[in-house]
């Protein structure tokens, strides 16, 4: 349908920190929209997922791209619609970057090592099924964002924020973001 404009950290943080709603009406042409809206885009994005509340509706939809580990073929987009986390594995922290908050990223962020979940698909269908590793990872970073919680709240660190730069050599390296320059 459309590439919609995404919502961003801070300028829109009242947006991201509100609760989704659950979709009650899965033959819903605007519930149709919204999933068409979300694949397209994130198909403009360089992300993995992509949940309404980062598209400013506060539905509780996601579209995943699953395949993520590193040994993972990347999968079709995936619908999830009324997402709910069944049972989870011991918290492991690792990678995390959001859309929404664009050249921010940190390896501190504790999240599930799996995840089985529940879901309904676009055409309504129950989905039930576990992944592990970076999938459990986007997932749960998806869940958060319907939920109204962003990766930077589940850091154990604050300052293990960080930002690609590009050097005099003209290499990008990621640099603390406490270790940039002060602006004057």
């Amino acid at each position: 349908m459309a590439i919609k404009r995404l919502i961003y950290y801070p300028g829109d943080e009242a947006l991201l920190r509100r609760k989704s709603r659950p979709a009650a009406n899965l033959k819903n042409k605007r519930l149709k929209r919204l999933i068409q809206d979300l694949k397209d885009t994130l198909e403009s994005q360089p992300g993995a997922a992509i949940a309404a509340p980062q598209i400013g509706v506060h539905k509780r939809v996601t579209v995943v791209k699953f395949g993520q580990n590193d040994e993972d073929e990347e999968e079709s987009m995936l619908t999830l619609i009324n997402p709910e986390i069944v049972e989870s594995g011991a918290p492991e922290t690792g990678f995390d970057g959001c859309l929404s908050i664009p050249d921010i990223y940190t390896w501190d962020t504790p999240r599930p090592s799996w995840i089985r979940f529940r879901a309904r698909g676009e055409d309504g269908s129950e989905i039930l099924r576990r992944v592990k590793g970076m999938d459990a990872r986007v997932l749960h970073h998806e869940i958060d964002h319907l939920d109204g919680i962003l990766f930077l709240d589940r850091l154990r660190d604050p300052d293990e924020l960080y930002t690609p730069v590009e050097g005099d050599d003209g290499n990008t390296k990621m640099v603390r973001l406490i270790d940039l320059p002060r602006m004057a």
